[in-house]
């Protein structure tokens, strides 16, 4: 069974979508705060005379009692496999279906219309859930969190400030604050592709990437020009810490959280240590930025300070850094990997930037490297689902579901559907070119940021990032994959790779 945080209904508990690009992976909430079986079935009868089908009605794998349809993971390859496992589920019952994968019924939805109309339900302070291992540690060691852990009004407050923040208004300085990390990441991979016949360590090197942005946009591209020396071992230390979080907390999903640390089981020593070592170290660089490195308005700390205290701005900064590393990180490698494996969409990119170049055009901005980057979300989100708890009751494709109705969506599955993208398989950025039909369901059908009050506070950050980012290497290389098997995606806690992918980085100049 999939464990995580123990959580009331009315208490607006929170999980997906706060995170940069979002950490999604399909968690479940405590049985005895929710309505089963008959119950949830009398409920529906007795608030609506209209309303024929129920939660009960959904179709769905039969399971067995408190540990539901573990075992049928377990034997298709478990948590690293569950985005294959649900979609296979998809195949065999629809685009919506009911399953305990543990104590509680889950409803999986990959309809796109479907998954538009939860987030309508959401409300205004939306709820989903939260990792049991991280929920335990912060109980265990007294520890408060950013806005990733926070609910209700508290959540809200902090939220409309952020969204001013980083959502609205003039965007460029986010632009001006990736430049520094993105010349450093190609004196990176210069470097490290002409000193060795080995291949690089890209997720190394890109997770130090995704850190320095987030840095330098939170003191500013000259202050944090200022402070990089000082700050880059710390930096590749802090990056391969968070690598060993997410490796540790997937280890923990199909046992509960409460009991390793009771018993103190290895691979819970492992991931509280990885977390300690995180929190300590970020808050570390926090003090660091916060005392030497911060100017009025300049950067995203600049323009908070005097909005919150620095405690708040600390706890809201520490989780916005740690979210950043691995989210950011491998939706670039995954960009790459398709790149490489597409020479065509590879040349024509390059073209089309050299094409920009010439007209004097600012090429961050060009259509087809935004698409580009949208078809390697669409085919590998870093979130491969979405999670909501309905606060209040709503019929959700047809069925009556009652509030605290666990609401999954497969956006893995969503993306890959032949309904909703032709040929789904194929990596085509022409494909949102199109203004016909299927242009419209592209848009509707892929939505990796998620939507709603509760999408992601990064999102136009991370566009750029990977725009300008993914530009700049095109422009400077030729990237190639040199594994002779296609890589698959596993799931821990983000879609990752399922083995390292073999980059050749070849210089154009």
């Amino acid at each position: 069974m999939i464990y995580i945080s123990s959580t009331k209904f009315n208490s607006y508990q929170t999980w997906q979508g706060e995170m940069f690009c979002m950490k999604c992976v399909v968690r479940c909430v405590r049985a005895d705060i929710l309505p089963r079986g008959g119950a949830l079935s009398r409920i529906a009868r007795q608030s609506s005379t209209t309303v024929t089908k129920t939660i009960d009605d959904v179709p769905g794998p039969k399971g067995l009692p408190l540990i539901g349809t573990t075992l049928s993971l377990l034997m298709a390859g478990s948590t690293p496999k569950l985005h294959h496992y649900i979609d296979k589920r998809h195949k065999e019952y629809g685009s919506i279906f009911k399953e305990s994968i543990g104590p509680v019924p889950c409803i999986f939805i990959s309809d796109a219309k479907t998954i538009r109309d939860v987030f309508a339900h959401e409300g205004k302070y939306p709820i989903h859930v939260l990792p049991e291992a991280w929920t335990t540690y912060n109980t265990l060691h007294n520890v408060s969190r950013g806005i990733f852990f926070m609910d209700g009004e508290e959540w809200w407050h902090f939220r409309r400030i952020l969204n001013a923040a980083l959502m609205k208004g003039d965007q460029e300085w986010l632009e001006d604050s990736c430049v520094p990390a993105v010349e450093n990441i190609m004196r990176r991979i210069r470097t490290v592709s002409s000193c060795t016949s080995s291949y690089p360590d890209m997720e190394q090197i890109l997770y130090s990437w995704s850190l320095e942005v987030i840095i330098s946009v939170l003191v500013g591209p000259q202050n944090y020009l200022l402070a990089k020396d000082q700050i880059a071992d710390r930096v590749d230390e802090l990056a391969s810490t968070l690598r060993l979080i997410f490796e540790t907390s997937s280890k923990l999903m199909l046992i509960s959280s409460k009991f390793a640390a009771k018993f103190g089981i290895p691979r819970w020593q492992r991931f509280e240590a990885a977390v300690s070592t995180a929190l300590h170290n970020v808050a570390n660089l926090v003090e660091l930025l916060l005392n030497n490195y911060v100017r009025e308005n300049e950067g995203l700390l600049g323009k908070l300070r005097g909005k919150m205290t620095t405690n708040e701005l600390s706890r809201i900064v520490t989780d916005l850094i740690l979210a950043a590393g691995d989210t950011t990180a491998y939706s670039m490698e995954w960009t790459l990997y398709l790149i490489g494996k597409n020479l065509d969409v590879q040349k024509k990119l390059r073209e089309q930037i050299a094409e920009d170049e010439k007209k004097s055009q600012c090429w961050t901005s060009n259509l087809y490297l935004k698409n580009t980057i949208k078809e390697s979300l669409r085919l590998y989100p870093v979130a491969p689902f979405l999670t909501r708890i309905l606060p209040k009751p709503a019929t959700i494709q047809g069925y009556y579901m009652p509030a605290g109705s666990v609401l999954i969506m497969s956006i893995f599955s969503t993306g890959r559907d032949a309904i909703n993208f032709p040929n789904p398989l194929k990596f085509d950025p022409d494909r949102w070119m199109r203004d016909d039909n299927n242009g419209v369901a592209a848009r509707s059908a892929s939505i990796p940021f998620a939507i709603g009050s509760r999408s992601c506070i990064g999102k136009k950050l991370a566009e750029k990032q990977l725009q300008i980012t993914l530009g700049e290497l095109v422009r400077n290389f030729h990237v190639t994959v040199d594994n002779s098997e296609d890589v698959d995606v596993i799931l821990e806690m983000v879609a990752i790779p399922s083995e390292k992918i073999k980059f050749q980085f070849s210089n154009l100049e």
